[in-house]
């Protein structure tokens, strides 16, 4: 990771549960790809405002400008200064030959899908979206037209589900990190049922997203149970494929 600086230029709310902000940053930061994401720590007096950085996930990249998506749960204003270091963890993995993508949100926003979504949809991969739970409250404009959408119910079950897992060449699952071992677990198991426990590395994939406290690996905190070694989100993630993952 290497340090930069950015500058907030506008600030959109777009629900009471969600805001935008507009970054002007350093051209290297155009790299960025879906999955990764900034350690972001706002400047006042040139100082840190807060003694843990914040993990902003990037929803939209250009040459110089950031978009990211955030909790309303602080306020910002156009021309703060924002320290960032990045790039947090790694790209999400696609398989090659990738035709028909599986994105699953449940009681959390599907913020982390926007960029690979839209990157998707302008590869020509055809794209669903499942939400369920609070995840259907979300402002489903933010995502291209061509996106699919579907909703479940509160026990990740949806019309045509077993059609749409075999459909899909790979899947991505989120949710809140309080509920990832039993839901990830659980959906990791109907797969496995419906393909007679022979399910290909690298086809399903949980996003773990949780507090960080270093982004670098060095305190550990961040640990996933894995079969033969543990995982850190902040390095080896947010994708995690499920087939490694020890469900407790």
């Amino acid at each position: 990771m290497r340090e930069t600086q950015a500058i907030i230029e506008r600030v959109r709310r777009l629900s009471a549960d969600l805001q935008q902000l507009e970054l002007s940053i350093d051209p290297a930061l155009s790299q960025l790809q879906p999955g990764q994401s900034v350690f972001a720590w706002v400047l006042e007096n040139n100082t840190c405002s807060a003694y843990l950085r914040e993990q902003w996930i990037p929803i939209a990249v250009q040459a110089s400008t950031l978009v990211v998506e955030l909790r309303p749960q602080q306020v910002y204003a156009p021309g703060q200064v924002v320290s960032l270091l990045a790039p947090v963890g790694r790209p999400v993995p696609l398989r090659a030959g990738l035709s028909r993508l599986l994105l699953i949100a449940e009681d959390e926003a599907p913020t982390p899908f926007l960029l690979l979504a839209r990157r998707a949809v302008t590869a020509g991969i055809a794209v669903t979206l499942v939400l369920g739970g609070s995840a259907t409250r979300y402002p489903l404009e933010q995502f291209p037209a061509e996106v699919e959408i579907l909703r479940s119910d509160t026990e990740w079950k949806w019309p045509d589900q077993v059609e749409t897992l075999n459909w899909a060449d790979q899947v991505l699952v989120l949710a809140p990190p309080q509920a990832q071992n039993e839901t990830y677990g659980s959906l990791y198991s109907t797969i496995g049922q419906l393909r007679h426990h022979d399910i290909p590395e690298g086809f399903v994939s949980g996003l773990y997203y949780q507090r960080l406290a270093c982004g670098t690996g060095a305190c550990q905190s961040c640990q996933v149970p894995g079969r033969g070694s543990d995982f850190l989100t902040c390095t080896h993630g947010p994708a995690l494929d499920l087939k490694d993952i020890v469900f407790r």
